[in-house]
């Protein structure tokens, strides 16, 4: 359970912090599936509910936060 909670916590760090494009964005979610579900196989279902969510709301917090940046420069 350790290793899983780093790939997340891993996985939303670079989200928040990296340089990326959506489509780079949405790859890095999807290799992370790919390891979570090599630590717990079968659990796909937990991490469309879980996992996804958490990584998705990362991102758009990101794109909200930067979109209001460049919004208050124009």
């Amino acid at each position: 359970m350790g290793r899983l909670r780093r790939v997340v916590d891993v996985t939303a760090y670079w989200l928040e912090q990296g340089s990326f494009s959506h489509d780079d964005a949405l790859s890095i979610i999807e290799h992370a599936r790919r390891e979570i579900l090599k630590l717990c196989p079968g659990k796909e279902g937990v991490f469309e509910l879980v996992v996804r969510p958490r990584l998705l709301r990362v991102l758009n917090e990101r794109a909200l936060a930067e979109w209001g940046r460049m919004d208050s420069l124009n």
